[in-house]
């Protein structure tokens, strides 16, 4: 019974440690992956091609024939996968006939469907584009997009803005139009120019970051309008409003603006907005007062005196400081300070901004009667004729060219208001 059960024993132990055996051993992977099955797919489809074999349709495009396979068409092509999935004509016969594109353009496409390569060259760029946006081959529209961004110049950017425009392709569009906006004074005397769509002109003209001188802006309006007279004089009012001519040099836009009677009869508000402007700068406002970024002048925000601090029963701490953020970059919004006032402290002063960048501040409150005048280019400031009457809590303003102090306290004790207004001739300083 020992030596049986002994037997029993052994035999267990070597059921159970065939079966640890079996379970440690490493399990093989199902799945098998050739990183160049793919590669090898395509070199054999396109070896059938080129034997002309399984070939089930030809292109036919102007007098060429180029013989594939659907498959690798509706694979590669939303247009294709289309044309033959969903029950066109198309799919029954073996012979289809391309009219959108040239056969050589359909050929590039055609042999990236087996190659997946593409040669983009400066002569096939922008026909290859559009054959590739109409055929839907995404991989080389991007290919051709990333080419003439990359390739752009003085002689190309106009057009390959418009190519952009038209297919929709909003990188390339927007890349030439930086570039066009950069290099407008030369593209502009490209022929394509000629050739821009109106809404494209007016994209370009219209904008701030332009670097182009106003005279340049003007000419090529000008250019471009007369270039088809009959249909685009009509559009002279809306392109020519959106050529600032208050930043025209003044004797330019006397010899050409003032003296083109048919603008001046076309846009009469316009040329007399300018004239005004270029009388009394800063006057003015509208979308053509406004200096583009080129100018090197950018429109701010100016916050002249105030009170710092107010505490009840304690007296009131005035601030001197002028401080200025530009407009221009309300996400990026930074103060700084520009100038402090020659002024002592004292409450309801008033100022006036003169022209495009000078400041003038009455100081002194009731006591003091003189005029300072901050200009901002050389930033300095000015002694001007003292104000004839002492006043706070007033109000100024500027009216061709001439400053009105108009009513105010000038008296606490008794109190005294007064509805006197006194003007400012600079010329005269008086």
């Amino acid at each position: 019974m020992c030596r049986c059960g002994s037997t029993l024993l052994r035999n267990g132990m070597l059921q159970i440690f065939k079966q640890i055996n079996m379970d440690t051993r490493p399990k093989a992977s199902p799945d098998v992956c050739h990183d160049t099955h793919s590669t090898a797919l395509l070199w054999g489809l396109q070896e059938l091609r080129s034997e002309n074999l399984l070939v089930d349709v030809v292109l036919c495009v102007s007098e060429k024939e180029i013989p594939c396979h659907r498959n690798v068409l509706a694979a590669c092509s939303g247009y294709f996968r289309s044309m033959f999935c969903n029950g066109y004509r198309e799919n029954n016969e073996h012979k289809v006939t391309i009219h959108e594109a040239s056969d050589s353009i359909v050929q590039l496409l055609v042999d990236y469907a087996y190659t997946s390569k593409v040669t983009i060259t400066d002569d096939n760029a922008v026909d290859l584009s559009e054959g590739a946006s109409f055929f839907q081959f995404q991989p080389v529209r991007d290919a051709c997009t990333k080419f003439l961004c990359d390739t752009l110049c003085v002689t190309n950017c106009l057009e390959r803005l418009n190519v952009g425009n038209m297919l929709m392709d909003h990188h390339l569009e927007s890349t030439a139009l930086s570039y066009v906006m950069k290099e407008f004074s030369a593209a502009s005397q490209t022929p394509d120019f000629l050739d821009l769509t109106k809404e494209l002109l007016i994209t370009i003209i219209s904008s701030d970051d332009l670097n182009a001188p106003e005279e340049i802006v003007y000419a090529s309006v000008m250019k471009w309008i007369r270039h088809a007279p009959r249909k685009r004089e009509k559009e002279m009012r809306e392109l020519v409003g959106l050529v600032r001519f208050p930043w025209m040099d003044k004797l330019y836009f006397i010899q050409k603006v003032q003296s083109d009677k048919i603008l001046c009869k076309c846009c009469p508000d316009i040329v007399s907005e300018a004239l005004k402007y270029q009388a009394y700068p800063g006057e003015v406002q509208s979308p053509r007062t406004r200096p583009r970024r080129a100018s090197g002048l950018r429109e701010a925000v100016v916050v002249i005196g105030g009170t710092e601090r107010f505490a009840h029963g304690n007296p009131p701490i005035y601030s001197n400081d002028i401080m200025m953020t530009h407009s221009s970059t309300p996400s990026n919004t930074t103060w700084g300070s520009m100038t402090t006032m020659k002024r002592s402290n004292d409450l309801g002063f008033a100022v006036a901004v003169w022209g495009t960048s000078e400041i003038m501040v009455p100081v002194g409150g009731l006591q003091c009667r003189d005029v300072w005048l901050y200009q901002a280019r050389l930033d300095c400031w000015s002694n001007l004729a003292p104000i004839n009457t002492a006043r706070i809590y007033h109000k100024m303003a500027v009216v061709q060219g001439k400053v009105y102090a108009i009513g105010g306290i000038i008296s606490f004790s008794p109190r005294r208001v007064t509805a006197a207004v006194e003007v400012y001739d600079r010329s005269l300083n008086k």
